[in-house]
């Protein structure tokens, strides 16, 4: 259920407010670009700015909307392991597929105090749940041996790894055979795929869901030219996605193809007018075969 090319879905504002007309739209996109799940809540959500109240209907218009079509995952990711919990509990009592968990941020706990998290919160719940490395927004990493101990439990059911250092798949391959192994990274999901990867939660799919789903399944069924042929398509967008915080970007560029308001919140702005300039020079709004 949790491989293959997924998409870390933004977060539709307008005067405030969630946009669920603008949410349809995007998940609808979604799934007729052949994406094979969606995530909702995530930090290209803004996950961390939603209210208990507007994740509750961001979840329950999400599993309306895809109407088992594709599987609804949910960023539940929190720096306190009793909120991860209650949070994991909301996606779950909503009827979610599964959850996405980041190691706890800003703490900075000990890679004991990474498994004592993902633990508590696999056994206070009944859900699937995605670990989420990322060291460049949390300040820790999961090791290797931290993410093997985490897969020995029952629902721990996939990886989305940001960590770069793409020998690590390798390793993650030999220690956890069984666990779904996810690009975090859209600049190297190549690569990621390369050395054993099952698929992504990506960015640039928000804007490109068809071509993202191109290259995995290109690579999957080993037509490595194709896969690299649409990589290099995909170099300039995924490197446009980054050039201020995500989801800055790709909020403007899916602006700017009509699917929503250019509106984030605080402290998130949106794109500056330099970003802007540049996010135009590079055509990424122009669709091209």
């Amino acid at each position: 259920m949790f491989s293959g090319s997924m998409v870390a879905l933004v977060t539709p504002f307008r005067d405030g407010a969630v946009d669920y007309v603008a949410l349809e739209n995007l998940i609808d996109f979604q799934i007729k670009s052949g994406t094979d799940a969606v995530l909702v809540c995530g930090s290209t959500g803004e996950g961390l700015l939603l209210s208990d109240n507007e994740r509750e209907k961001i979840i329950t218009h999400s599993l309306k909307v895809a109407n088992k079509r594709v599987p609804i995952i949910v960023g539940c990711s929190s720096c306190w392991t009793e909120d991860a919990i209650k949070l994991t509990r909301q996606a779950e009592e909503l009827g979610a597929d599964g959850v996405l968990l980041i190691a706890p941020y800003y703490v900075k706990p000990t890679q004991y105090g990474i498994i004592q998290h993902f633990t508590t919160v696999h056994d206070s719940t009944n859900i699937s749940i995605i670990m989420y490395n990322n060291p460049g927004r949390c300040a820790v990493d999961m090791s290797v041996d931290t993410i093997a101990e985490v897969a020995k439990l029952p629902r721990i059911v996939a990886l989305k790894d940001s960590n770069t250092n793409l020998s690590r798949v390798n390793f993650l391959k030999q220690k956890t055979p069984e666990l779904k192994l996810l690009s975090g990274d859209d600049a190297s999901l190549l690569g990621y795929l390369a050395h054993g990867g099952d698929g992504c939660i990506s960015v640039t799919a928000n804007i490109e869901p068809a071509l993202v789903k191109k290259l995995v399944t290109s690579y999957q069924n080993r037509d490595i030219a194709t896969a690299q042929a649409v990589a290099n398509k995909l170099a300039l967008i995924n490197e446009a996605m980054f050039i201020e915080p995500n989801p800055i970007p790709v909020k403007y560029i899916l602006s700017r193809m009509g699917f929503i308001a250019n509106e984030l919140r605080l402290p998130l702005c949106p794109v500056s007018h330099q970003a802007m300039t540049r996010l135009d020079e590079m055509c990424i709004l122009s669709k091209k075969d």
